[in-house]
């Protein structure tokens, strides 16, 4: 029975290619970035990490490697449901959900990606195995970009392999929202979807006359176009049945899934296995949307998205994030007509240039 022996933690600010808007978290010029890195006493290695928003990683790196190291360190490796239950039990009180969640996904990443490594095997074969193809979309975060350049990106996902492309909604005007998002579909070919997302841009009355405005677009999907705490609200949408719903990746639990399952407010769930606490509770989720006849979609980190989603048989989007650290790994994920394939290298299969992100550490 290997333990774990030792668990390290870093936090790395990551630069865009580029600054990118969206209505609920304004300007992005960086992301940060919490890794944790195990190994147990066979000398078996696991990396996992999460991303946030720049200036709040070193708040959860400080929680996953103070409070929550002494639950790790010793451990049996193998153990990984029983690890995450004594975590999330341990740190219910003072953070169900948010920041705990974040460090909480680094380690439960991590603890998988050793699990795969000893075993030889990759994850999403681990998980269940169903394909290691997955439909790709191209997450575009574009809100503070001119229509030109909005357009120009948007070609930019298609010749990259693309086959299905999102906008940012949440301009100052609805009407400024509407012109860019006709221009988007008139600028696409007919075979590319298209999906939107407003990142809590409206309330409802707002949200309602935007989805009359845009109900002729053919859009896949409206992503969060209302907070993410009014469920009432997302019944109502939903109901009106213009565009279809998704919603999921400010959710922190699988019992706030089961609420929004129960209450028939999404059509197109997408939980975040960093916001949600890692791999171990975002396959519940699938499953739990499975059982409820819905698709299951991903939010950021696709490089680790891809092996749940690969596991999955109701996956149906990954989302490509703009918070890309393909650049730092030595054998980045890639699209191919709309496809990204899962690795078959044991663990995620993600190895970084530590040199470059260790210039990057806060």
């Amino acid at each position: 029975m290997a333990k774990i022996d030792r668990m390290e933690v870093s936090v790395h600010r990551v630069p865009l290619p580029q600054p990118v808007e969206a209505f609920a978290a304004g300007l992005m010029v960086n992301f940060d970035m919490v890794m944790v890195r195990l190994r147990d006493t066979d000398g078996v290695e696991g990396l996992g990490y999460s991303v946030c928003h720049e200036g709040q990683g070193p708040a959860i790196g400080q929680i996953a490697g103070g409070s929550m190291r002494p639950f790790v360190e010793g451990a049996d490796a193998d153990l990984i449901e029983a690890i995450w239950h004594k975590l999330y039990r341990e740190h219910h009180y003072a953070g169900r959900g948010a920041p705990v969640s974040f460090a909480l996904a680094a380690i439960d990443v991590a603890l998988w990606d050793l699990k795969g490594r000893k075993l030889g095997e990759p994850l999403w074969r681990l998980m269940g195995g169903f394909s290691a193809e997955v439909r790709a979309y191209a997450g575009n975060i574009d809100l503070n970009f001119p229509k030109t350049k909005l357009l120009e990106g948007a070609s930019a996902s298609v010749e990259a392999g693309f086959r299905s492309v999102k906008m940012r909604l949440g301009r100052p005007s609805l009407a400024e929202d509407l012109d860019r998002a006709h221009a988007m579909r008139a600028h696409l070919p007919d075979e590319i979807e298209m999906m939107a997302d407003a990142n809590e841009a409206w309330r409802v009355d707002q949200c309602v006359r935007a989805m009359h405005g845009l109900k002729d677009l053919g859009m896949v999907w409206l992503e969060e176009p209302i907070a993410p705490d009014d469920l009432a609200g997302q019944v109502h949408l939903r109901s009106l049945g213009l565009i279809p719903l998704a919603l999921g990746e400010n959710l922190h639990t699988v019992a706030e899934f089961t609420t929004l399952f129960a209450a028939g407010a999404v059509d197109m769930p997408q939980p975040d296995l960093t916001t949600c606490g890692g791999y171990t509770p975002w396959l519940k989720v699938a499953r739990l949307a499975e059982a409820n006849n819905l698709p299951v979609m991903s939010h950021g980190a696709h490089e680790l998205h891809i092996h749940c989603m690969g596991a999955c048989p109701n996956a149906a989007y990954l989302e490509w994030h703009a918070f890309d650290l393909g650049r730092y790994m030595e054998q980045p994920l890639t699209v191919s007509e709309g496809f990204a394939t899962a690795p078959e290298r044991p663990g995620h299969g993600i190895t970084f240039d530590m040199d470059a992100l260790g210039s990057m550490a806060v």
